[in-house]
């Protein structure tokens, strides 16, 4: 019986607690046919101790004070700075600015119209189902075919809206058919997002950048069609937890991984 297996029968034999101190540096005696140590740290171990270390080897999350049954924000943010969300949707509306021109009509305000399109916009139309919105220029119901007027509008910002519809195909096409030739609908919907909670009886889907192509495609006819994905693994735990885009470094928010979309965006141009 060679040195090394003595010291290893005589450890063995020692052994109560099923975990083992190896004060003497380890010898192997090598299998010189190239295959493996004769001896492994793997046979020095009882398996009832390595079922033990396990665990304990593997990478353990830090969490932090993000192990928490609530949001930092119930708002999405807002009580903190710019909600992650809204942050991707001005970087999809700066990066397509030059769209936002001539008559714009817009959802619920002209806030986006304004910060994007400025001087190079002739016309705001606020569309909105509620006839007391006081900045309403068109009281109509953007799911109902046909409740807009036909080839009105050279841009179109559809932000955040879609996933309220019951039929968010026919509020796309409605949205599509009010375009002048040669016009663009800008498109924004969440992927993934909180259920709203003041208006959950109403907040209905969520969207994969596959998903957004397939409704754009079948809504929009001859239409030609960008679909973009904004968010990261960070950004979504941060969207979620109800984080601001302030909280996040640049390079965070700018890093894109379409596995963990946090919103998709979709460019439509209308055929001239």
């Amino acid at each position: 019986m060679c040195a090394l297996e003595q010291r290893v029968r005589q450890r063995s034999s020692a052994r109560s607690s099923g975990l083992i101190a190896l004060r003497t540096p380890l010898v192997f005696e090598l299998d010189w046919t190239g295959e493996r140590p004769l001896t492994t740290l793997r046979d020095l171990i009882p398996s009832r101790a390595r079922a033990r270390l396990r665990p304990l080897l593997r990478a353990r999350p830090r969490w932090g004070n993000l192990r928490r049954s609530a949001p930092f924000s119930d708002r999405y943010g807002y009580d903190r700075g710019t909600p992650v969300d809204r942050y991707f949707i001005e970087q999809f509306l700066d990066q397509n600015r030059a769209d936002v021109r001539g008559s714009v009509a817009e959802i619920k305000s002209s806030k986006y119209t304004d910060a994007f399109g400025g001087t190079h916009v002739s016309e705001r139309h606020v569309i909105d189902i509620d006839s007391e919105n006081p900045a309403a220029t068109i009281v109509a119901d953007l799911a109902a075919r046909g409740s807009l007027p036909t080839r009105a509008f050279d841009c179109f910002i559809l932000t955040q809206t879609l996933h309220l519809l019951s039929d968010p195909s026919a509020g796309l096409a409605n949205a599509y058919q009010s375009l002048r030739p040669g016009g663009r609908l800008l498109v924004t919907v969440p992927s993934i997002a909180r259920v709203d909670p003041d208006i959950g009886d109403t907040d209905l889907w969520r969207f994969t950048p596959a998903g957004l192509f397939s409704l754009i495609s079948s809504s929009c006819e001859r239409a030609e069609v960008d679909v973009a994905p904004y968010g990261s693994l960070v950004t979504a735990v941060a969207f979620l937890e109800g984080l601001a885009a302030e909280e996040l470094a640049e390079e965070e928010l700018r890093h894109n991984d379409p596995s963990f979309v946090v919103l998709c965006c979709g460019r439509i141009a209308a055929p001239s």
